[in-house]
């Protein structure tokens, strides 16, 4: 399989990839910084993922290379914790350009080479969180710049089936990166408590739910939100 996943340097993106990799697959990564991830499957693009030319150019050397894809991850995305009053216009836009604006670019750009996919079921998966159906406070832009991932998700999954193209979201509950670390303490394990499953989530967790929704096992799924840990 021919997997692209964006967000490569840290956390679940690079978590992903190493597993993947791992598996045999043969990966496309992206990050505006070097990952350091060296591996003789690994392919890495450095670019800023809210510039749609750069997002062009980096699918059109994908094609060169390798004349398809049958996976792709949108994985990067960034986090801002404050009240909505508080959060400066600026900041609320970055995040949606990177939050959604470039999964919508990179879903564009990716469907041309999904559907060249041998497999007959490529597929695209967007990752969500937890923050958008327990709408928490705090966490106002970022919860809608990913519920309107998961629309997206939604809305894309029927505008893609023709083409052969299935779209899922992960919603994941509270796991240990970067943007966890940028919450207040004591929220992270208030949040664990709201789970059926009250742990945080761990990387392993992810591999399999991943797996599933980007393999073709999952041939008959498409337009859903799967939420980890038991939302409640």
């Amino acid at each position: 399989m021919i997997i692209l996943i964006t967000g490569t340097r840290t956390g679940v993106g690079r978590a992903l990839a190493e597993h993947f990799l791992d598996q045999g697959h043969q990966v496309v990564g992206c990050s505006r910084k070097s990952t350091g991830l060296d591996h003789p499957g690994y392919r890495h693009h450095g670019l800023d993922l809210t510039d749609p030319s750069a997002v062009k150019s980096m699918f059109r050397a994908v094609r060169r290379e390798f004349g398809h894809l049958d996976a792709l991850v949108n994985s990067a995305g960034r986090s801002n914790m404050n009240h909505f009053m508080m959060t400066p216009d600026s900041v609320a836009r970055d995040i949606f350009d990177l939050n959604f604006f470039s999964v919508l670019s990179c879903s564009r750009e990716g469907a041309k080479l999904l559907q060249k996919s041998p497999s007959g079921s490529a597929a695209i998966l967007n990752i969500s969180t937890v923050a958008v159906p327990w709408a928490l406070d705090g966490q106002l832009v970022y919860a809608a710049s990913k519920a309107a991932v998961e629309q997206l998700t939604r809305v894309m999954s029927k505008e893609l089936a023709g083409f052969g193209i299935r779209v899922n979201s992960l919603g994941l509950p509270p796991v240990r990166t970067v943007l966890t670390r940028t919450l207040p303490e004591g929220m992270v394990d208030s949040l664990i408590e709201r789970q059926a499953i009250k742990r945080m989530c761990t990387m392993a967790d992810l591999v399999g739910p991943v797996e599933f929704l980007v393999s073709e096992r999952s041939g008959f799924v498409t337009g859903e939100t799967l939420f980890l840990g038991g939302v409640n």
